[in-house]
């Protein structure tokens, strides 16, 4: 049975243009809760920089870049005269970026809940209300049952744009405001919770990145160890193997993934595909960028082949097979820091050639010292995995709720 049809059948239900929502909810347009208006100014240039005070302001892009529902400040700063060249905003209003590059960025909006006067620059379209609650609001806005319509409303192709003329239409389910409040205290505590897991994982991945670095030097050793490290060229320890073009054979529906320096450099969360497999590549092996743009930083980045027979190597990017030294100390202490790699001139340059990656001098202890810090670096990441993957079951787990809270689906006690 679908979810309609079990409101359809459950007291205390009414069905409406939304499709059905409690008894003594309304359903309202935008343009009936309060007043739109278009911000300005507050160009690029007008950005005080280096931590100079000034006053709070937003530009559109901040929308969906460094805010999420709702913010009590703002990272951007303006001068005087700026400001006086912007539109203010103030407690409660809720601010729509009207561009994006993508129907996800449209229409997507925040509250603004700092007792601060502050500034709205262009591109960004402003509702003034006093009647809801705002808190509330960032979330429902932010909902698919408003953002399913905010889709509609895209106009453009490389860029698009949304206007006050279509949100002002935009049809939203309202609780009385105890009931909205309610709602958005339940959303805080949420994502209090979550933002605290968040925080936990970050000194966790700090802590395991210096313990790392003491690991891979020599400064920490353990019991037992005391032989000197050897200085070793990579051409010592690790077969090497350039990649293939796949420019021409590039096809979503192909079963092998294109190693390349954008799936290098994202972890393995971009990728291309391919029908043809060029430039097979093999589990543990370690692939390396050894091309990238001026100032780029995945040039020397390194990733762990995880599975056989799925991934082909694409040109400018090498594979490394490592001989008589532990597949992932190798990988750990390439990847700790690009910048550790002695190359001909730095990596100020944006190519790699096989005999500098080849030259490139790694320490690495005997082969008992090498297990072992893998062994503590491995349950380190363990440890952290585990972390992630719960913080991910929360957010998940608030999505599902928001989602039945927004829509009345599951009521709260007032």
């Amino acid at each position: 049975m679908s979810k309609t049809q079990t409101l359809e059948h459950k007291e205390g239900y009414e069905k409406n243009k939304l499709g059905w929502t409690p008894e003594g909810w309304t359903v309202m347009s935008l343009g009936k809760i309060g007043e739109f208006s278009k911000g300005k100014g507050v160009a690029k240039k007008d950005i005080q920089e280096n931590d100079v005070e000034g006053l709070p302001s937003i530009r559109y892009a901040e929308i969906y870049t460094l805010y999420d529902y709702y913010t009590y400040s703002l990272e951007t700063k303006i001068n005087e005269e700026s400001a006086r060249n912007s539109n203010p905003i103030n407690y409660g209003d809720i601010l729509f970026a009207g561009s994006g590059e993508t129907l996800e960025d449209i229409g997507k909006s925040v509250a603004y809940l700092g007792n601060e006067t502050a500034y709205a620059g262009g591109d960004i379209i402003i509702l003034k209300q006093n009647c809801q609650d705002s808190q509330y609001l960032g979330y429902l806005l932010n909902n698919d049952v408003v953002r399913n319509q905010l889709f509609k409303l895209g106009q453009g192709h490389s860029v698009v744009h949304i206007y006050s003329s279509g949100l002002k239409k935009v049809l939203i389910p309202l609780p009385p405001l105890p009931e909205q409040q309610k709602i958005a205290q339940i959303l805080v505590t949420w994502d209090k919770a979550i933002a605290l897991q968040e925080q936990l994982i970050a000194e966790k991945q700090a802590l395991k990145k210096g313990l790392m670095q003491r690991l891979l030097t020599g400064k920490k050793r353990f019991p037992g160890f005391e032989e000197e490290w050897e200085v070793v060229k990579l051409e010592d320890v690790c077969d090497f193997k350039n990649g293939k073009g796949h420019e021409k054979s590039i096809d979503p529906t192909g079963q092998y993934v294109v190693v390349n320096s954008k799936f290098i450099s994202t972890d393995g969360s971009v990728r291309k595909y391919t029908k043809k497999q060029a430039s097979p590549l093999f589990k543990n092996n370690i692939v390396m960028v050894m091309s990238d743009v001026p100032n780029g930083k995945a040039l020397a980045k390194c990733y762990l082949i995880d599975e056989d027979n799925r991934y082909s190597l694409n040109q400018r990017i090498c594979s490394l097979t490592s001989i008589n030294i532990n597949t992932k100390f190798l990988y750990y202490q390439l990847n700790r820091n690009k910048f550790y790699l002695k190359f001909n001139d730095g990596l100020s340059q944006t190519n790699l050639k096989k005999k500098e990656v080849l030259g490139c001098p790694i320490v690495v202890p005997q082969m008992e010292e090498q297990e072992k810090i893998v062994s503590v670096i491995e349950a380190s990441g363990e440890s952290l995995k585990l972390m992630q993957e719960a913080v991910k079951d929360m957010i998940q787990q608030k999505q599902g709720l928001m989602q039945q809270l927004l829509t009345g689906e599951k009521r709260v006690k007032i």
